[in-house]
């Protein structure tokens, strides 16, 4: 009877005190994904003087603006490198607008144009919602312009509607790799594009 008695008295405060009993295991918190943040890396100078704000996202540091230079580092000019609309006030905000072959040119020592696989690498670092992430006012700090392009009939479109944004990578023996982004919808397109289009150049530091 003593046992009994002692066992009741355990079973009231069981009871008293709401002690949860159960064989379920508890679920962690879901974990909230943080922000992905590109911190402001060194700025670079091309041979004309101009000064391009940088940043480092993930492992890579990018130019954090168009490039503007119509001169290689070694002083060499380039031909096929425009201004939207042969507009020279559309110069400081939008950069130039380049043919393939010159925007493979080496523009500032220790700088390239980005391959495929480098893009993929950013692309993959920002998760989702990637366009959002890379246009002006995202979080990766990577400032994209909607820069417009030149057409192969020498046409200049889309300026504040569209980036078109070439990669060293061939596509087909005519066309190279292009990334684009549009100011009216949250999309970053992969495409191919002729090269003797113009389109803006970001490059990466080796």
């Amino acid at each position: 009877m003593k046992n009994l008695k002692t066992l009741s008295i355990a079973l009231l405060i069981f009871v008293s005190f709401g002690i949860p009993y159960s064989c379920d295991k508890e679920e962690p918190e879901a974990e909230i994904d943080s922000p992905i943040t590109g911190i402001p890396d060194t700025p670079i100078t091309d041979f004309e003087g101009n000064t391009y704000n940088t940043v480092k996202i993930g492992d890579q540091v990018w130019m954090a603006e168009n490039l503007k230079a119509k001169f290689t580092s070694d002083g060499t000019e380039v031909v096929e490198a425009y201004v939207y609309d042969d507009n020279e006030s559309n110069l400081a905000e939008y950069g130039r607008l380049y043919t393939w072959d010159a925007a493979k040119k080496p523009f500032i020592t220790g700088w390239h144009l980005p391959s495929e696989a480098e893009w993929i690498i950013l692309e993959n670092y920002l998760g989702n919602d990637v366009a959002t992430k890379l246009k002006v006012g995202g979080s990766s700090g990577y400032e994209a312009k909607f820069g417009g392009y030149r057409a192969y009939t020498g046409e200049f479109v889309g300026i504040n509607y569209q980036g078109a944004f070439w990669t060293s990578s061939v596509y087909t023996y005519d066309h190279s790799f292009v990334r684009n982004l549009f100011s009216s919808n949250n999309t970053l397109e992969h495409s191919g594009c002729g090269n003797i289009a113009g389109n803006s150049v970001r490059l990466i530091k080796d």
